[in-house]
């Protein structure tokens, strides 16, 4: 009997090393596929002699900058407000990806302008939280709800934004550690054909491993930028973030749609963009 449970013991033990040296090796493809790509900048060059001669034609010359890690960049919290801090995300350069709040009086308005200025749109699907759980009680899903009613809601998140490609979590730090939960809405990603990103706003979340148990493409959040809505500590995230792309290849952090966060990536990007990061929207850092 006790020959017996060591056997089993050994055969789990074998079982799980075989499934995260196959995550691990699929994790590797897609980050080598991204690295033997380039970033492109364009600069200017100007011969001394000429700078007081008017030329149809400014001569310049492409370099080649070495992508030095890949950055996917997620706000979130969109479809509560459309004014100018909703809009100034509308100019910010790069490939981002917006998280939307279904149900809201500006959800669907700003999906489509931001769909067409050509960020990326996700569901920010509402979940329930350990503590009290509050508004979108329309597409809230609760552990309590049965399973159709679960279903139901994530259906229909996704018929209110239709430009949405995917989805992440909002709040959730009881649904996103709910095994039924995450298996039901795991279910219906895969139906859609959609992906998911774990916002990782409870330490036990079982999204990612579930999400990845049932085939669907996801990835996890790495770093929250603005848990203090202060611009210098901002941007010590956000350097932070391309601290981890540069020592992983790719790492995702998470904002919010507020104007210090706005304020610190209208400065910000530019710089990591010339200093050879490259952000990309987070559908192409699912595996």
């Amino acid at each position: 009997m006790q020959q017996d449970y060591k056997t089993l013991i050994i055969y789990v033990l074998t079982l799980f090393v075989v499934v995260l040296l196959i995550v691990l090796k699929k994790q590797q493809d897609h980050l080598e596929e991204l690295r033997d790509e380039v970033v492109e900048t364009e600069v200017n060059t100007i011969d001394p002699d000429t700078l007081n001669q008017q030329s149809d034609e400014e001569p310049s010359k492409i370099t080649q900058v070495p992508i030095r890690g890949v950055i996917g960049l997620i706000i979130d919290d969109f479809g509560y407000r459309n004014d100018h801090v909703s809009n100034g995300f509308l100019k910010l350069p790069g490939k981002l990806t917006y998280a939307i709040i279904p149900g809201h009086d500006h959800s669907q308005l700003f999906s489509k302008k931001a769909y067409d200025a050509g960020y990326e749109i996700i569901v920010h699907m509402p979940m329930e939280n350990i503590g009290n759980t509050y508004g979108e009680e329309e597409y809230v899903l609760m552990s309590y709800f049965q399973d159709d009613e679960i279903r139901n809601r994530i259906r229909s998140a996704f018929e209110n934004l239709p430009e949405s490609v995917g989805l992440n979590n909002h709040q959730g730090s009881r649904g996103t550690a709910d095994p039924r939960v995450m298996t039901l809405l795991a279910g219906v990603i895969k139906e859609k054909k959609k992906f998911f990103i774990d916002s990782r706003t409870a330490s036990n979340s079982l999204a990612e491993t579930t999400m990845r148990k049932y085939n669907v493409p996801t990835n996890k959040r790495n770093i929250f930028l603005d848990n203090e809505l202060d611009e210098q500590k901002i941007k010590t995230q956000l350097l932070k973030l391309a601290d981890v792309a540069e020592d992983k290849g790719i790492a995702i952090g998470i904002g919010h749609v507020k104007p210090q966060t706005l304020s610190v990536l209208e400065k910000e990007l530019p710089i990591l963009e010339e200093k050879g990061f490259r952000f990309e929207f987070v559908s192409k850092l699912v595996y």
